[in-house]
């Protein structure tokens, strides 16, 4: 909290910014708080295949949280699962699979290339790739940086069968 000479208060905590004006002659207070609303978050687990046709594109089956409007998540039989950046910002994103065989799998921005391994794709186009080393065996990939409104996310593998344990995809806007 800060007090000026001239009266003037400020007062700023994470969730709220109150300010007014204190003057002699009154006691009364005036604030007007600016609450920030929760970060947008989308948290999905349990692989459900891939698309018929971007098909190295995961599927997931349950979604643990959907809160916020900065990221839109379609699912597609079709084409797979994919998160539409609609807010510039800063954004944080993991990715964990477990594979029937040994594999690659990642996380792909704007890529065209959906039935290409995550490996073989644009280097431009890959924000993380990890390699399954073994049968049953689950590997990790996470990512934070900048995201344009309009970019589009992708779980992206080399299109292996889900092994015995959960796939996870998280995506957060964080600033």
């Amino acid at each position: 909290m800060t007090v000026t000479i001239d009266g003037t208060l400020g007062i700023t905590t994470p969730a709220a910014t109150v300010s007014g004006a204190l003057s002699a002659a009154s006691e009364t207070f005036t604030a007007t708080p600016v609450v920030t609303t929760a970060q947008s978050m989308i948290f999905l687990s349990l692989d459900n295949g891939y698309g018929a046709t971007n098909t190295v594109i995961r599927r997931f089956t349950n979604t643990i949280t959907s809160q916020g409007a900065d990221i839109t998540y379609a699912d597609s039989a079709t084409l797979g699962a994919s998160f539409t950046i609609n807010t510039n910002g800063v954004y944080a994103i993991s990715y964990s699979d477990n594979l029937t065989a040994s594999g690659e799998i990642g996380i792909s921005l704007n890529s065209n290339q959906l039935t290409t391994s995550i490996a073989s794709i644009t280097a431009a186009n890959r924000l993380a790739e990890a390699t399954v080393p073994s049968a049953n065996a689950t590997a990790s990939v996470s990512w934070i940086g900048y995201l344009a409104s309009g970019s589009v996310i992708r779980a992206h593998t080399a299109g292996t069968a889900a092994g015995s344990v959960a796939s996870e995809f998280t995506i957060t806007r964080v600033a």
